[in-house]
């Protein structure tokens, strides 16, 4: 059985890069040893940017309508039961369902396994992709040109053998595909221990309208029990704080769930399923080796606060999807792979810490309530947990592929809980609506290969027969010509964007002096062109 990229674990980064790849015709296999997709879900928190990116694979629109309703997305809840006031509250912009200037996507607050259902099906729809189940990866090798990857089918024991010219490993936390090319995870566990529990419920009683909230944590002598709502109806999950490992039995946790709720009485529950969970942030020291690369939680694990675990791997194998696809069609160098750690380790590694900052503020912050200490700088503090757009629209990478620039910020330098956008190397190309009806986004025309965004004042004509040459000749390269004064964008600049959303470059019109010695227009639009492919910055597939 052979392929151009296999692909280990059938989660929601799996999905996604098969998806990706297709979009440039690239073939996969998607390997998985479970059954089915996860039933357990473990994230629940969609960021615009990652739904962005569901926009241009054709999900958006599904997934959106499985997140809750806005009223639920507005703040996160600190109580000693379900029954009492709370003691302590945040609003949480970055989590609401609400349109926003930054983004044509709203961010979305559902449930892991609806967003693996939603890829799924769509992957299902590809010739280009093909998902095995019960297939147990037993051993991964490479060669100087291709994967190898032998599998046991689950069921019947049966061997064979995957050839693959590159390999993705994203098959999560435990990832084996981490330790089969020595990549070392450099975690460190929290303290605590919780049972993870999915579960159906009416608690509406309880949970009146002044207490629906994204979050909703339970804080009390028995303990911490932190409620989830999946659905905005009955759908629930909630984490246990445990004392010791042992998991509690079904009766003992609607034991504890009651207790939260803050009631004696009989309240009807089905437990749908449980296990134990202990937050272990960490990054591995390389995400590649050769042809095989890590994504998702294989690669970097966030602790849950802050919802950024699923959406930094989204951000992270839109970074390598196109790499592997461009090398694969032979528009570059097998060295361009190399960027991908260079660019996103650092986000990783910042949204991290990022995360474990925030669980160390609200810690203070419950720590103080418990020893009746006051709490407002904490809570405070404790605002970023769901308002921090500047981390997750602020990002920049930077690497051989991005043009240097002298705009003086520092990847870490912005606010995190303000987006900037910036038309800038190595940052998110900003949104703008390209129509009076606010209904066509430029973000739009992402995803399928490098756009030139010409600015209004300039030459039209000149700068998209230059994108067209490159394309006929095969580069997968358009041209997007802005035809009135926009916001954010310079009406006397060009701007180059990557497939990932990401500006590789941005120049004046003056750079036309450069080429001022072309008098001939059949000679200007193939040095035009030229200069284009040089700013892509890919180099050669032959070189």
């Amino acid at each position: 059985m052979n392929t151009q990229v296999s692909i280990i674990g059938c989660g929601p980064i799996g999905l996604a890069a098969s998806l990706l790849l297709a979009k440039f015709g690239v073939r996969s296999v998607v390997l998985d040893r479970r059954t089915r997709v996860n039933v357990h879900p473990r994230s629940r928190f969609v960021d615009s940017n990652s739904m962005e990116l569901f926009r241009s694979l054709g999900v958006e629109k599904e997934i959106e309508k499985t997140g809750l309703p806005p009223e639920w997305t507005e703040h996160i809840f600190w109580l000693p039961n379900l029954s009492e006031p709370a003691f302590a509250a945040v609003t949480s912009p970055t989590f609401e369902t609400r349109p926003r200037a930054s983004s044509p996507c709203l961010p979305v607050m559902t449930a892991q396994d609806l967003v693996e259902q939603a890829l799924m099906a769509e992957a299902e729809k590809s010739d280009l992709i093909e998902i095995l189940f019960e297939k147990e990866v037993v051993n991964l090798s490479q060669s100087a040109d291709q994967t190898l990857i032998e599998i046991k089918d689950v069921s019947s024991g049966e061997e064979q053998t995957l050839r693959a010219e590159y390999t993705i490993g994203a098959d999560g936390p435990g990832s084996r595909t981490r330790n089969l090319i020595g990549s070392t995870l450099h975690a460190d566990p929290r303290d605590v221990l919780s049972q993870d529990v999915i579960f159906h419920a009416d608690l509406k009683r309880y949970v009146t309208e002044d207490k629906q909230a994204t979050l909703l944590y339970v804080v009390n002598a028995a303990g911490v029990v932190i409620f989830q709502p999946l659905d905005g109806d009955s759908r629930w999950r909630c984490q246990i704080t445990l004392a010791e490992s042992e998991m509690l039995s079904e009766d003992a946790v609607k034991e504890r769930i009651r207790h939260a709720l803050g009631t004696t009485d009989s309240v009807p529950m089905e437990i749908v399923s449980m296990g134990m969970w202990r937050p272990t942030p960490g990054c591995t020291d390389k995400f590649y080796d050769h042809r095989i690369f890590l994504a998702g939680d294989a690669a970097h694990i966030s602790v849950p606060t802050g919802g950024m675990g699923n959406n930094t791997g989204f951000l992270g194998i839109r970074n390598l999807a196109w790499k592997l696809a461009f090398v694969l069609n032979g528009w570059a160098d097998q060295k361009i792979l190399e960027s991908y750690e260079q660019e996103h380790r650092p986000i990783a590694l910042e949204r991290i810490a990022f995360g474990v900052q925030t669980t160390e503020h609200m810690t203070e912050m419950i720590r103080n309530h418990v020893m009746g200490s006051p709490i407002e700088e904490a809570r405070q503090k404790t605002q970023q947990y769901a308002d921090h757009d500047g981390v997750l629209l602020g990002y920049r990478v930077t690497s051989p592929l991005i043009a240097q620039s002298e705009d003086g910020i520092a990847p870490s330098e912005y606010e995190p809980q303000v987006y900037i956008p910036r038309v800038k190397p190595g940052h998110r190309a900003p949104h703008i609506w390209l129509d009076e009806a606010s209904s066509v986004s430029l973000l739009n025309q992402f995803g399928a290969g490098f756009v030139l965004v010409i600015g209004a004042q300039l030459d039209h004509g000149t700068w998209k027969a230059s994108a067209q040459h490159l394309s006929r000749d095969g580069f997968p390269i358009r041209s997007v010509a802005l035809q009135a004064e926009a916001p954010i964008y310079r009406s006397n600049e060009l701007v180059l964007v990557r497939p990932d959303g990401v500006v590789s470059d941005c120049w004046a019109q003056d750079m036309l002096d450069r080429f001022a010695d072309i008098s001939e227009s059949e000679d200007l639009i193939p040095a035009l062109s030229q200069d284009l492919l040089e700013r892509c910055r890919l180099r050669p597939a032959d070189g």
